[in-house]
């Protein structure tokens, strides 16, 4: 719409999406509603169900290399025990996860005294951070919060502590079991419904369980380890921040990576043009000499009289309208 004829301009309308160097400004994809097709239902359901069922049938292999890798690291890690198998079952079928049978012990007076110390080193290094280390300073003072519950937990409750070792490694195995069988259909319902092309689509889901399948049994060597050598008053800050909350992350930052990614749809502008250099007038030109008919054409900065008199004529208006033809 032309703002001088007020009738509809093509020219205008073209000019609308373009940026200041020709290209088309993309729309943005929180701006764009979602078109409901049979090719979105398919994105939606049969591709998170390919994966999930090809998942579950490379479940077997996967377990058999977990175990091979729990064998393969226990002697080097110092975990005694040998390594047990857990039956998780899925309706009529089972899952034998592999997980470490390597016992925890209850914190001594002295692990409570380096807890403590570890604590009050945590806050006040969060507290002293300031300017772009105050997200690590959060980070600080969130692990410093939830070891302190810890603490008073472990030096005011008797023992024994009735979850094991065993049973804390084989739910957050079976934990991670449940996130690769269900992540597709969450890659499915927050990526796939934007207009990405078919191979970036199941680029995202096998980028995630890839790693996640690889990521698993090192987060619970690490965790078996930890809680063997520091007693069961390191498992309350693994498990709250480096447990499932570290697999969520994991996609979040797969998620972030591909959104950044050229869909080629109409979310993302194909016309885009390099940048153009900026037009320098011609050193061989002489510049033009400004005249005093030139320089009183432009307008100058107004005065301080026509300053004072501007709030005197809007009270003159606002008493005398008829006088001045105001309404």
């Amino acid at each position: 719409m032309s703002r001088v004829t007020g009738k509809p301009s093509r020219r205008i309308d073209a000019l609308r999406d373009r940026g200041f160097r020709g290209g088309r400004i993309a729309p943005h994809r929180a701006m764009i509603g979602l078109e409901v097709s049979w090719t979105l239902a398919i994105d939606l359901l049969v591709l998170p169900l390919m994966f999930s069922v090809a998942m579950f049938a490379l479940l077997e292999p996967l377990m058999a290399a977990w175990r091979s890798f729990f064998e393969l690291v226990a002697g080097p890690l110092g975990l005694p025990h040998a390594i047990g198998t857990r039956v998780f079952e899925i309706g009529p079928l089972a899952v034998p996860i592999p997980y470490f049978m390597t016992p925890g012990f209850w914190p001594e007076p002295r692990d409570l005294q380096t807890g403590w110390l570890f604590t009050g080193v945590l806050a006040g290094v969060g507290m002293l951070l300031r300017g772009r280390m105050l997200p690590v300073g959060y980070f600080l003072r969130a692990v410093a919060v939830i070891q302190v519950s810890a603490q008073l937990w472990f030096w005011l409750a008797p023992p024994p502590l009735i979850y094991t070792l065993p049973d804390y490694a084989s739910g957050l195995l079976v934990c991670g079991v449940i996130i690769l069988l269900l992540a597709p259909f969450l890659v499915a319902f927050t990526f796939h419904i934007f207009d990405f092309v078919l191979w970036q689509k199941l680029m995202m889901a096998t980028l995630l369980l890839a790693h996640l399948s690889v990521l698993l049994p090192l987060q619970t060597a690490v965790h078996v380890w930890i809680i063997h050598r520091g007693s069961f008053l390191t498992l309350p800050v693994l498990f709250f921040l480096f447990g499932p909350l570290l697999d969520v992350f994991v996609y979040v930052a797969l998620y972030g990576w591909g959104m950044s990614w050229r869909s080629g749809g109409v979310l993302d502008a194909v016309d885009r043009r390099p940048p153009t250099p900026v037009q320098k007038y011609p050193a061989d030109r002489p510049r033009p000499t400004p005249t005093p008919r030139s320089t009183a054409a432009v307008p100058g900065p107004p005065s301080f009289s026509a300053l004072r008199a501007w709030p005197l004529g809007l009270v003159w208006r606002r008493l005398f309208p008829d006088r001045t033809g105001g309404g």
